[in-house]
């Protein structure tokens, strides 16, 4: 925000405005972030990440059961329709937060379209053929529904003020990585009703469809919480249209953001979506393969792993928020963040002092009953095995420490770099890119993972992770807040022209 733009549109209060030059300066400062809203958004985005998650460790063996001609490759698109249902609907729930100034309907809207394909999932063992087409589908629609994570990202950081950002951000990324983390767990704690279950009526419930209706009641259930209890505030930006604000409009302007990191702050987001999901989905059948545990074995194991994983992250996140970790500049904590994310695929690359090689599955079985590696996957009779205790080590504390100092950094970092204005379309476009970047890399991975192994997997997100630390050091000295009072005497570019600060 600025004083005096060039086109002279704009001029200095008079004494007789009742408004202050400092005022001018800092209306944001006066206000204050409403929690009781902000709460309900975080735990909105808790909802979000179930819902996208929640099938990561089952969908292998409920989708080989059903459909026979399903490999590896489909799983890989089933896995990616999620995303591809996000990243189509991402930009539109920003764009209609953008224009709307509302969170409120685009959440419950979403919701309920999530509701209807987990309902569809569940439904798909009624199904007699083609049900890798109709899961397919039915992780389409519901991420048709989820895109709306890009209003509640919006609201977070527009609705809090300056001095609460970092922490609503935080608490906001907590609530959605606890989402995601937690979602495995769920699947988890349905696998003692196995997997042939029972009849109610003409529902089948078995550990994987009675997850399925769970959800869509969730959905419903948060919906109606956010119909009644949710009234939103923004008390983060500056909108000549909001209440309260009329009187700054002829003396505030907010200058241009820097597009440069901006993007990288995108490209961080993308990256830790694309680890995070690759991870997930490989978790099952890559402990199939490594330490031999059938179907039901792998899904429990790697739900408690999630889990403890889970804690340790939400932890770090609300510590971010709410200790002096958060005081720490949020560049270092990325870099910091992305060191421990490299230290974890170093400890999780098959190195040839590992033991090995990996055991392939006796003749005539399959992953339902004992585990091990598929007849096609060539590559085992030349891999290692990580130690268990080691690949769990790395799971819980590399993973639970690395995503929280890089997620919550980086979007909040990024709300900074955008300035106190709409930020409904730009936090679209941030949760498109983690939807557009899981989407790609799942297909990737799961054809890497049956034709060549994980070792290329492991090198392929390396690598994603070195250009992020490239991009950090070369563009280290713009990666900072948005400044809205240039030095005096000095020019800053907005929307209308150019304006000084004297």
């Amino acid at each position: 925000m600025g004083i005096f733009p060039s086109d002279s549109d704009i001029s200095l209060p008079s004494k007789d405005s009742g408004i202050s030059l400092d005022s001018i300066r800092s209306p944001l400062h006066e206000r204050s972030t409403e929690w009781r809203a902000m709460w309900i958004s975080i735990g909105m985005q808790f909802v979000v990440g179930v819902q996208i998650s929640v099938y990561y460790m089952s969908m292998w063996p409920y989708l080989s059961g059903l459909d026979k001609t399903a490999d590896m490759d489909f799983l890989g698109w089933v896995v990616a329709a999620c995303n591809i249902g996000c990243t189509i609907s991402n930009p539109l729930y920003g764009l209609w937060n953008q224009k709307t100034m509302s969170c409120k309907w685009p959440t419950i809207t979403g919701f309920l379209i999530a509701a209807v394909g987990q309902v569809m999932y569940g439904a798909i063992s009624e199904v007699q053929q083609h049900g890798k087409w109709y899961m397919l589908a039915a992780r389409v629609v519901t991420g048709l529904g989820v895109g709306n994570l890009a209003a509640l990202r919006a609201y977070g950081a527009t609705a809090s003020t300056p001095k609460d950002r970092l922490k609503a951000i935080s608490y906001g990324t907590a609530g959605y990585v606890f989402g995601i983390s937690f979602g495995p767990a769920i699947s988890a704690f349905f696998t003692p009703l196995g997997e042939t279950g029972f009849n109610i009526w003409i529902l089948k419930i078995d550990m994987y469809t009675t997850v399925a209706y769970l959800m869509a009641f969730v959905c419903v259930l948060a919906s109606v919480l956010m119909l009644i209890f949710f009234q939103e505030d923004y008390a983060g930006i500056i909108d000549k249209n909001q209440d309260g604000d009329e009187k700054y409009q002829n003396y505030v302007v907010v200058p241009k953001y820097d597009l440069v990191p901006a993007l990288i702050c995108i490209y961080l987001y993308m990256i830790v979506s694309m680890i995070a999901t690759n991870i997930e989905v490989m978790s099952t059948p890559l402990t199939t393969v490594l330490y031999d545990w059938k179907d039901s074995q792998a899904i429990l194991y790697n739900g408690i792993i999630e889990s403890v994983t889970c804690i340790v992250s939400v932890l770090i996140n609300f510590g971010i928020g709410k200790s002096r970790i958060g005081k720490i500049d949020k560049r270092l904590q990325i870099l910091f963040g992305l060191g421990v994310f490299v230290a974890f695929h170093l400890v999780n690359y098959p190195w040839w002092f590992y033991s090995g090689p990996l055991n392939f599955l006796p003749p005539g079985s399959n992953t339902t009953i004992v585990g091990g590696c598929l007849d096609t996957y060539t590559w085992c009779s030349s891999t290692t095995r990580v130690p268990m205790a080691l690949y769990i080590f790395a799971f819980v504390f590399f993973f639970g420490i690395a995503f929280p100092f890089v997620e919550s950094p980086a979007a909040a970092l990024y709300s900074e770099v955008l300035g106190p204005r709409k930020q409904g379309m730009m936090q679209g476009l941030f949760s498109f890119g983690g939807s557009v970047t899981p989407f790609v890399a799942s297909i990737i991975i799961t054809f890497l993972f049956q034709h060549t192994g994980y070792k290329y997997v492991i090198i392929l997100q390396s690598s994603t992770i070195f250009i992020a630390f490239v991009l950090m050091l070369v563009f280290y000295k713009r990666m900072v807040p948005l400044k809205l009072k240039p030095k005096n005497g000095e020019s800053a570019a907005y929307k209308n022209g150019v304006f000084y600060s004297m």
